[in-house]
């Protein structure tokens, strides 16, 4: 059977032009054995799905793309690809054939060689200038007669300003070899330039950006009248230009790719989430998060991007093990929402001061070292942990991540002051896209690993930019095809970036629950609360209902009594009780007179009292206590009005905050018409005072009540 087997597969692609060796013929028969394949059914989707376009094709390869598209859940793992900066495929320009040429074996060491350094500024400079030529400004006409009819500019090499005068256009990096004097350079020479007096529009220019200047050599000085960035080119041209050479990664089989192109159209659910600066040690942005979870749980995401600073302060000196302890947070944090756990993929991009092997923050920045996440991996498997920068491929989108503060780094840095007529994000993109470089700056201002700038460099432009900036939220929709954004810092104020690939949508949101009207409403319960326990001690203490009623009057009073403190509290208290009673009687009308003589009471207590004066008013004390209890035994005999005294009771405990904590004995109606004999004989003991109309001090009145 086998042998029949063999005759058939080798007959059938000999036909079509392909020759199988003895392994790929193993794996097709062992194929068809395993899984109860028909062979002839077998050969044809082999033959439908080889790409003639690789001369080389394993079998096994082509068998996996079979699998691929008969099932759903072999798409869905497709769908989304992350490729970390030191797997990002390395090309190198060659100036004789004008293509791109890929380097299967180039030097992955961290620490290059001086040679590498060269080449690092070498092939930035080839990228671009291979560009600008094919620029229509630039590119000469095929015709003759063209150039006849049109004016084209050509980029002068360096070396060939000198004897060539005239107006001319020159494309270099910009230096600064000597203290006060710019340079620029090509692959050949370096010449002075003078930037004074040149007009600068639109862009960021620093120190090590590729500029393209236009003026005159002039005694050995280049002097610009004009100074602008290079052109940018659209994504589809770039990508004809190429010739299906992918420069990305992890480009799919063509037959994937329709596959995924149509399941990226019909999935229009489909959301990716950016987070920029995730503390997982505040616990604010945890309960954030916790909300923002809680939004997505019954539409979950497809995936989410988080990018650092994972910590709020840097974690140094033995404190990174601390980091392990807040991803087992957050995995608990996603374990509560079964539909996230199990449907999104959580891709984490470590910010400039995450622990991740390194003290250097040298780009690109590793991975989070896995002695940090080993547990968060295997409670949320659908996780990964990449480099800063990163690229991911959605289907057939291409999207580049960089997280870094790059806003300020490029304003601080900038020679040449930009133009207000725009936003300065748009000057960076600018300045990305036309250096097709993520960070231009010099490796001493932002050190880069010199083996592994490609892994920074933009070209061709890819469909999405995200650069995670503490700046704020913007958007921008290129000419050239591509969408840049910043999703701003979700640790300041809760915000993040909702993108649909489906139609290239963006929607800016903020965690945004109403946590601060609730934190609110919880410490005015917590004030109502108090209130009641302080009311709950009122009626135990009439000190603190004095206190209550009289807060900012008393607070000077009770710091110079000196010794006598409970005594004018009581006092006070008592006075109040009166005030409020005497109001319900007279119905309102000695109010003014009460608080006049409230005000004299409380201004002569604080003054210190003397001996022979306390003396005084002890004797009256005495005269009043006499005369209130012979009153209170006639008012006693009368029903009537014992019954009055309960509803004066009654109304003056409606009317007086905390007031009603105070009689708790069963002789109250005993008490109340005590006060009010009581008042009615310090206002006949005052009219019989001298001239001195000193307040009664009533100390003995507590004794008498109790």
């Amino acid at each position: 059977m086998d042998i029949q087997w063999k005759r058939q597969i080798t007959k059938s692609f000999s036909l079509t032009g392909f020759s199988i060796k003895a392994d790929a013929m193993k794996c097709i028969i062992n194929r068809i054995k395993n899984e109860g394949y028909e062979i002839t059914q077998l050969i044809d989707n082999l033959l439908k799905n080889l790409d003639k376009s690789q001369y080389l094709q394993t079998i096994e390869g082509c068998l996996k793309l079979i699998d691929t598209i008969n099932s759903s859940d072999a798409i869905e793992k497709e769908a989304l690809k992350v490729i970390d900066a030191f797997n990002t495929p390395l090309f190198n320009f060659d100036s004789n054939s004008k293509q791109f040429i890929k380097c299967e074996n180039f030097d992955r060491s961290l620490h290059g060689s001086s040679n590498s350094k060269s080449d690092l500024y070498r092939k930035r400079y080839l990228k671009v200038l291979q560009r600008t030529e094919r620029n229509d400004y630039f590119a000469a006409p095929i015709l003759a007669s063209d150039k006849l009819k049109n004016e084209y500019q050509t980029i002068t090499p360096l070396s060939s300003l000198l004897g060539n005068t005239g107006r001319k256009h020159i494309l270099g990096t910009i230096s600064q070899i000597e203290e006060d004097q710019f340079y620029i350079e090509d692959l050949n020479t370096n010449v002075k330039i003078d930037i004074s007096k040149a007009k600068f529009e639109f862009g960021i220019v620093t120190i090590n950006s590729i500029i393209q200047a236009s003026g005159e050599f002039i005694d050995g000085i280049f002097i610009a009248d004009k100074i602008q960035l290079p052109p940018t080119e659209e994504r589809c041209e770039t990508l004809k230009f190429l010739q299906n050479i992918d420069m990305f990664g992890e480009r799919p089989q063509k037959k994937t790719m329709e596959q995924l192109i149509k399941y990226e159209k019909e999935k229009e659910d489909n959301s990716i989430l950016f987070l920029s600066d995730v503390w997982l040690d505040s616990e604010r942005v945890m309960e954030r998060l916790d909300y923002l979870f809680g939004g997505y749980k019954d539409c979950p995401p497809f995936a989410m991007i988080l990018m650092g600073n994972f910590t709020e302060h840097p974690l140094i000196n033995g404190t990174q093990y601390q980091l392990k302890k807040y991803f087992n947070q957050l995995a608990t944090l996603i374990q509560k929402y079964p539909n996230i756990h199990q449907f999104t993929q959580f891709i984490f991009v470590p910010g400039p001061t995450d622990p991740t092997g390194s003290l250097l923050n040298i780009l690109p920045k590793f991975p989070i070292s896995n002695v940090f996440i080993k547990d968060f991996i295997s409670t949320i498997p659908k996780s990964t942990f990449t480099t800063n920068p990163c690229r991911i491929r959605y289907c057939s989108q291409e999207i580049i991540i960089f997280r870094d503060d790059l806003t300020n780094k490029m304003r601080r840095h900038c020679i040449l002051e930009p133009s207000q007529s725009c936003d300065i994000s748009q000057h960076l993109i600018e300045l990305i896209c036309s250096n097709s470089h993520l960070c231009n700056l010099t490796l001493e201002d932002k050190p880069i690993y010199w083996n592994y700038d490609h892994a920074m460099s933009v070209y061709p432009l890819p469909d999405l930019l995200v650069i995670g900036d503490k700046s704020n939220q913007y958007e921008h929709s290129r000419a050239d095809g591509t969408y840049s954004m910043n999703p701003s810092s979700f640790s300041t104020d809760y915000s993040f970036a909702h993108y649909i690939p489906a139609n290239k949508q963006f929607y800016y949101n903020k965690a945004d629950r109403p946590s601060d009207e609730i934190d609110d409403d919880d410490d005015d319960d917590d004030d109502d609360d108090d209130e009641v326990e302080n009311q709950n001690e009122n009626k135990n203490d009439p000190e603190n209902e004095s206190e209550n009623e009289n807060e900012n009057e008393n607070k000077n009073e009770n710091k110079n009594e000196n010794g006598n403190e409970n005594e004018n509290e009581n006092e006070n208290e008592n006075e109040n009780e009166n005030e409020n009673e005497n109001e319900n009687e007279n119905e309102n009308e000695n109010i003014d007179d009460d608080k006049t003589q409230q005000k004299d009471t409380q201004d002569d207590d604080e003054i210190m009292i003397d001996e022979n004066e306390k003396q005084k008013s002890r004797k009256r004390n005495k005269k009043v206590v006499i005369i209130t209890k012979e009153d209170e035994l006639n008012k006693l005999e009368d029903d009537e009005e014992i019954l009055n005294s309960l509803d004066i009771q009654q109304q003056s405990e409606n009317h007086a905050n905390n007031n009603n904590n105070y009689n708790n004995d069963d002789n109250e109606d005993d008490e109340d018409s005590n006060y009010n004999n009581i008042e009615s004989e310090v206002q006949e003991v005052e009219k019989e005072e001298d001239e001195d109309e000193e307040p009664i001090d009533n100390d003995k009145l507590d004794e008498f009540i109790e």
